[in-house]
């Protein structure tokens, strides 16, 4: 009975294969004035640009005996982990390697540019300098997203604001840190990690094999995880606790420029997490239904499976693009009390970060709101984005009007419902934010 239930509960959750997008759209416009409230944070005296190169020779020893605490952390703390071979251990080397050594260490893209540069929305810029392509900071094929920005190249040593660096490098691990990891992505370092096969996402999309590292399902029913464990495999709270230990570690031993740089790293998965179609499996679908429409596709009807993947990617992606427009609106306006502004820099409080954090607190609070979130897309957004499957969103070039076309047709109560809904789950990221922001500062003395 057991192997004929699996049969129908496996395919169910593969439908996870298309939901790999990305969380929040824009990162920095909501982690800088989540963490400007924090005095230890804004009040911060600029640091010195440093090139990741000159960070880790100046550490390298240090940085081995940490690497190799985080691992054994990691596997200790971490049931789904799968252990870093030991050929890719931190050690002191050549220089020449160093960089290329420390990005294995760590398991990320070995092609991930970590150029020095200040991130503004374009026509803002703080920064004077060379304006650098979006190539030059993102390794995806698909640089579209970066379209509203612009990045300005910074010199070595050059003075910068740590909330500039914090805000700029928390949209990093979306530029391909965490693409091409697993054995099955056709990629070198997939073969050489250890990660094993992709457990969920689609490894075809130019960003779908970093769906395991921004996404943790942690809070489904037990059926879901006694027919497809391998939900339970997912990285998001190794990296947050890693770049945590990184920023830690920068900052106890002199550089604070990595310091805010790996924090920023760490603020985005926990912002992820945050994000309902994130940490829930499929938002609006009932286990029930999800088995019950997989069985029709194992039984040879595949048309009710392929419409659920359609219709739950969709809505995932036109709530993350009603956010981007509603941010940058604000920002270019200079709408500082726009709800979406004011959910992040308003001073809501949070229990002291511990570990249990991005899984107890932030993935729980998104999962319970999880089917109030669908469900409000549903009444208000357009029907061809959120209820017709013969749709797919991102080609629509309509969508960039979403806001105009729920006000035409519902008024701005609805907006404000809607951007109401996105403040309430980015108010818990900033609140479990600036916590982690404080409980890294407090540990690197």
């Amino acid at each position: 009975m057991k192997t004929s239930l699996f049969r129908i509960a496996l395919p169910a959750l593969l439908l996870l294969a298309s939901l790999s997008a990305p969380a929040w759209e824009h990162h920095p416009l909501f982690t800088g004035p989540a963490l400007s409230i924090l005095p230890e944070a804004a009040q911060a005296a600029p640091v010195p640009v440093e090139p990741l190169e000159a960070f880790l020779l100046s550490v390298e020893a240090e940085l081995a005996e940490v690497l190799a605490a985080e691992e054994a952390w990691s596997r200790e703390n971490l049931p789904m982990y799968a252990p870093r071979p030991d050929a890719l251990a931190f050690a002191p080397g050549s220089a020449r390697t160093v960089r290329e050594r420390f990005l294995q260490a760590i398991r990320v893209n070995p092609e991930m540019m970590t150029p020095l540069y200040a991130f503004s929305l374009a026509g803002m810029a703080a920064y004077e300098g060379r304006k650098l392509n979006a190539s030059e900071v993102s390794v995806l094929e698909d640089l579209s997203a970066l379209d509203p920005f612009e990045f300005t190249a910074l010199e070595p040593g050059a003075p910068v604001a740590p909330l500039d660096v914090v805000a700029a490098s928390s949209n990093e691990p979306d530029y391909g840190l965490d693409v091409g990891l697993f054995e099955d992505n056709g990629t070198p370092a997939g073969q050489a990690y250890g990660f094993g096969v992709q457990p969920f996402g689609n490894p075809n999309l130019d960003f779908g094999s970093q769906a395991p590292f921004h996404m943790g399902y942690y809070h489904e029913a037990g059926i879901v995880f006694a027919f497809a464990s391998f939900l339970k495999v997912s990285y998001p709270e190794h990296r947050i606790h890693l770049y945590k230990t990184l920023s830690e570690f920068a900052f106890r031993t002199g550089h604070p420029y990595w310091g805010w740089r790996f924090m920023g790293w760490g603020l985005h998965y926990l912002a992820d997490l945050s994000q309902p179609y994130h940490a829930t499996v499929l938002p609006g679908v009932s286990v029930m239904r999800m088995l019950w429409i997989n069985l029709l596709d194992i039984l040879g009807w595949s048309g009710p499976k392929d419409d659920a993947v359609q219709l739950v990617s969709n809505q995932h992606l036109i709530m993350e693009v009603w956010q981007g427009i509603e941010m940058v609106r604000a920002w270019t306006g200079g709408d500082m009390d726009h709800p979406l502004i004011r959910a992040v820099t308003a001073p809501v409080s949070a229990p002291e970060y511990t570990d249990a954090t991005p899984r107890a607190m932030v993935a729980r609070r998104a999962f319970a709101r999880a089917k109030s979130t669908c469900a409000l897309l549903l009444k208000y957004l357009p029907a061809a984005f959120v209820s017709d499957p013969s749709v797919e969103v991102m080609d629509r070039p309509e969508r960039h009007e979403v806001v105009e076309t729920v006000v035409d047709r519902h008024g701005v109560d609805a907006a404000a419902e809607i951007n109401a809904m996105e403040a309430g789950l980015l108010s818990s990221f900033a609140a479990h934010g600036r916590a982690y922001a404080r409980a890294i500062l407090a540990a690197a003395g």
